[in-house]
């Protein structure tokens, strides 16, 4: 019997310490010392909700590059301002006529999530149209973002009224060589090359919606099919011409217009569903949106700027906001290499968006562990069954994941990991990540 005893206590005690076996300063070796750590600046924080506690962490008060964890910050600030449905379109009928104005809303015919809410609105009515382009303060990029971004697909430009995503999907024929676009419009200029490439590539002008599709007739391409998503130069007439084209009606554009203090308001999509479709696949054109649509409910002028200086403001009034200093924050999507934010920081929007929504409604809305957004092919459950819940952010050199975490006790854990300056491929940050996440989920 006492030996049974014993026994029993002894596997207590091993058990209370295989629990307990990767505590701080094991994180901090394995920052140190993983293979790939070795040049970088790393920044670490891991939190307890439940005793309101700091379990690990390591340079969690200093500055570093976000990228897109940013969006987190976005995802916070916004959802504040918005009802179940985003505000799609304001208008008002005068006589014959109806004007109409944007919002910021950013899936108008979307590639990816075609909205036509707007399409439909408009062309159903049989008032003449008019087209008043609401003020925007921001330029066609944010602050600090890289001036060669603007022919990829993640650097689409910020407008007062996104329409198509801003970009230009080309269905690509390799075999054929041939090419289709949509929208097509006249303004959007398409001309072929058989300059070599190992595969069809199109290049666009900086300033001008002038596209060249590159083909190598010597090449047998493995992907017969390709897509590919350019942003386009926006512009008030290109825009009223692609929604005319849309709706099948004329647009004219007025300016002498103020926005009057009364108008009607046409409601979109699930604020829930822009949110996630800017979380798990890390959409900046919608990060970008959502900045400027909630600018646009205090203001007449849409401008990011505005709200992020409003945000800051405001959250230095509330004694359990997500900071006690200034935000170093300038964009909505984390592109721009300006924005500074600390794992503490980190923790603490985490923080107070999980104490804002349930756990199953906010786990929904980030990319999830093997099944979701950037995280489909990492970080993986036993069974299917994700036990991180996160949002990464990828800048050259820098790659960061914040969010949260399930152990294999059932305890919800925040966590933040911000690697900056690594020279090595980003595959192996990312598998360094993973190892920590894997010991965290087995010891507490």
């Amino acid at each position: 019997m006492h030996r049974l005893i014993w026994a029993l206590l002894l596997m207590l005690c091993f058990t209370s310490l295989w629990g307990q076996r990767y505590k701080e300063r094991h994180i901090r070796k394995d920052l140190a010392q993983l293979e790939g750590f070795e040049n970088a600046f790393l920044g670490f924080a891991l939190y307890d909700p439940e005793k309101n506690k700091i379990l690990a962490e390591q340079f969690a008060d200093k500055h570093m590059t976000p990228a897109s964890n940013t969006k987190l910050f976005t995802f916070y600030a916004t959802q504040k301002f918005f009802k179940e449905n985003l505000p799609a379109l304001e208008y008002v009928i005068r006589d014959d006529s109806l004007i109409f104005w944007s919002t910021g809303y950013p899936l108008t015919l979307h590639p990816d999530h075609p909205d036509r809410t707007v399409i439909d609105f408009l062309s159903k009515t049989k008032k003449d149209l008019y087209y008043w382009p609401r003020p925007i303060e921001d330029g066609r990029y944010g602050p600090g973002w890289s001036w060669d971004d603007f022919g990829g697909y993640y650097g689409a430009e910020k407008s007062a009224f996104p329409i198509y995503g801003s970009s230009i999907q080309f269905i690509v024929d390799n075999a054929k060589q041939t090419v289709q676009m949509q929208p097509e419009h006249p303004g959007l200029k398409v001309k072929v090359s058989n300059e070599l490439s190992n595969r069809a590539r199109i290049q666009r002008d900086e300033f001008w919606n002038e596209f060249e599709v590159r083909f190598d007739s010597t090449i047998n391409y493995e992907s017969p099919i390709d897509t590919l998503v350019i942003p386009f130069r926006f512009s008030d007439q290109l825009f009223i011409e692609l929604l005319g084209s849309a709706i099948g009606k004329d647009i004219e554009k007025i300016d002498a217009f103020e926005r009057p203090l009364s108008f009607e308001l046409v409601s979109g999509a699930k604020t829930d569903s822009l949110f996630k479709w800017m979380l798990q696949p890390s959409d900046n054109l919608f990060a970008e949106s959502l900045l400027l649509m909630a600018s646009g409910s205090f203001s007449d002028t849409l401008s990011s700027s505005a709200f992020i200086k409003q945000v800051n403001e405001s959250l230095l009034a509330e004694p359990d906001g997500p900071t006690n200093d200034p935000l170093v924050w300038v964009d909505g999507s984390g592109l721009s290499r300006y924005n500074m934010f600390t794992p503490n920081e980190m923790i603490e929007v985490l923080e107070r968006l999980y104490s804002t929504y349930s756990e199953e409604r906010l786990f929904n809305l980030l990319p999830q562990g093997g099944l979701s957004g950037t995280l489909e092919e990492w970080y993986a459950g036993a069974n299917g069954e994700p036990f991180v819940f996160a949002k990464t952010g990828t800048l050259s050199n820098n790659h960061t994941l914040s969010g949260f975490i399930k152990t294999k006790k059932g305890k919800t854990l925040l966590f933040s990991i911000m690697a900056n300056h690594y020279t090595c491929p980003t595959k192996q940050i990312r598998e360094n990540f993973g190892l920590i996440l894997e010991k965290i989920r087995r010891a507490y």
